[in-house]
Formats: structure tokens, C-alpha cells, sequence
């Protein structure tokens, strides 16, 4: 059977990985040792792009802000040291894949919302100012941003003015649509979580979107009510939100000691600082 020409494309690349792979030495399940191999994994597949470790088993590729995230293939390596190398190879190849295509015009439905702490944007703000694209990042409370993504199967990418000019959409436009996909993708919160008892602390785990919840307050009205008026939470994680209806100063440390220990477990983590909700929108608790 002939393939399609970019599935042939597609396939070949993923044997010249795999090629590679076979003789490259196994890849370390520890860092730094395993973001260094993985780097030189994508440095070998995308030879006449720029790939620059930005933290631990967190890169970008090219001028762009095309980031990748090692979290997951470091875990599943860690699970299972002997399908590592295989495990590897099959992300680099689809991350090579992924920026090859990154030139495309997204489509309406990639284009999403996300959480991310102020330190991590302006660190890639900096990083793509001599491009001239414009990242689409806004303030949301101290120390956090939202920031408009384009989301694929193989990678998410912060989006910039290129992608406004491909959806001939202006910032407010693209910023409405990314919010409009992100909200609608979400289950309704009551299904996801229930109110806290009193000293007691409630988690939502979820997908890669998970914190952009707090990005719709009036979600969230129905949750403090139930809890007396008090609903104060943490974004640990792009994954997980922790809150709380117990402002108790126990109760906030231990809330607060929580988010700590899970951001600074994770590459992606986001805060450790507390909101408190309001029916005027979050406020930052000192």
C-alpha cells in the first residue's frame, strides 16, 4: 500500500527517530540526565531549529515559543524504565511532527484558554521579543495570567499575532473564541466537585485545562453559596484545583501547604498563592 505523501512524510520521520534511537545510548530515567537526552533527541530531528532547555524537562524549539513538556514521557519512563527508549522516541517523533505542522493555520476548535504564573510569561515573552510575534497573554490576579494556546494532539503552543492574522481575528476576537472552546469543553462543575465540609480540603483533577475554571468566576457562585459564602482555592497544576470552605488560618495553611508541595513537584507547576472568591471576581489572599 503507497502512503499518502505527509503520511509518508510523517512515517519516515518517525523511522529516522526510531533509526537513531537504536543506537543512542539508553536515556537516563533521572534528571538532568533525562531532559539533556531528550533535548539531543529533538537537537538531532530538527537540526536547523534552535531547542533550549528552559527548566527541568520543560524546552522550547525555534523562535516561536513552541513549547514542550517532558512531564508526562519523565513519568511514564520512571513507571517503566525498560520501554523508556521506545516511550522517547515515539514523543520526539510526534514533537518533530507537531513542529513541522506548527506553520499551519490552526483551526477555530485548537485555539483554547490556560492558567499560567506570571514568571513562566514573561520568561517566554523575552524569549520570542525578537521574533515580533506578539504572545496573547493578559494579567488575571498577582502572579497569574491567561494566556491563549493553540492545542494539537502531539503539543500545545502559546499562540501569537500569527495566528490572529491566520484566523483573521484581532486579540479580543481570538482571546472570546479561545474562551468560548475552553468553557465549552468543560463538564459542569457540580459533576466535578462538591462543596467542602468545614476543615476539610476538595480537589478537581482533570485534563490540561482543569485550572482554567477559575477563569469563569460565575461558575463557581453556586460553590460558595453552598459553602456559606467562603470558597477560597489554589491552582497547583495546569491539572488540579484544591479549594476550601473553611477560612480557618489551619485550614488556609494547610491548604496553601498542599498547592506548595504539588507546584514545586512539578516542571508545570503554576502557584502556590490562594484566591479567595468574590461575586465581583477572585482577589489574591497575602
Amino acid at each position: 500500500m503507497t502512503l499518502p505523501i505527509p503520511l509518508r512524510a510523517a512515517a519516515l520521520a518517525c523511522a529516522l527517530v526510531f533509526s537513531h534511537a537504536a543506537f543512542a545510548d539508553p536515556v537516563p530515567t533521572e534528571d538532568p540526565g533525562f531532559t539533556d537526552a531528550i533535548t539531543e533527541q529533538l537537537r538531532t530531528a530538527l537540526p536547523d531549529e534552535h531547542v533550549i532547555v528552559v527548566g527541568p524537562q520543560r524546552l522550547t524549539i525555534g523562535n516561536a515559543g513552541f513549547t514542550v513538556n517532558l512531564g508526562r514521557l519523565f513519568q511514564a519512563c520512571r513507571a517503566n524504565a525498560a520501554k523508556c527508549d521506545e516511550s522517547s522516541a515515539r514523543y520526539v517523533a510526534g514533537v518533530t511532527q507537531a513542529f513541522q505542522d506548527m506553520n499551519k493555520p490552526p483551526a477555530p476548535a485548537q485555539v483554547r484558554i490556560a492558567v499560567r504564573s506570571a514568571r513562566m510569561a514573561q520568561a517566554y515573552m523575552d524569549s520570542t521579543r525578537a521574533t515580533g510575534l506578539a504572545l496573547q497573554v493578559q494579567p488575571f490576579v498577582e502572579g497569574l495570567v491567561s494566556t491563549v494556546v493553540i492545542d494539537s494532539p502531539a503539543s500545545l503552543r502559546w499562540a501569537s499575532s500569527k495566528d490572529m492574522e491566520a484566523l483573521k481575528l484581532d486579540a479580543a476576537g481570538l482571546r472570546e473564541l479561545a474562551r468560548s472552546n475552553t468553557h465549552a469543553s468543560l463538564q459542569p462543575l457540580a459533576s466535578v466537585a462538591q462543596p467542602a465540609a468545614k476543615g476539610k480540603l476538595g480537589t478537581i483533577d482533570g485534563d490540561a485545562y482543569t485550572a482554567s475554571r477559575i477563569l469563569f468566576p460565575a461558575d463557581w457562585a453556586a460553590m460558595a453559596k453552598a459553602q456559606d459564602g467562603v470558597l477560597i482555592v489554589a491552582v497547583p497544576l495546569p491539572t488540579e484545583i484544591i479549594y476550601t470552605g473553611d477560612e480557618s488560618a489551619h485550614a488556609l495553611d494547610a491548604l496553601r501547604t498542599l498547592a506548595h508541595q504539588q507546584m514545586a513537584a512539578s516542571p508545570g507547576g503554576i502557584s502556590d498563592r490562594l484566591l479567595r472568591w468574590t461575586p465581583e471576581g477572585w482577589k489574591t489572599l497575602p
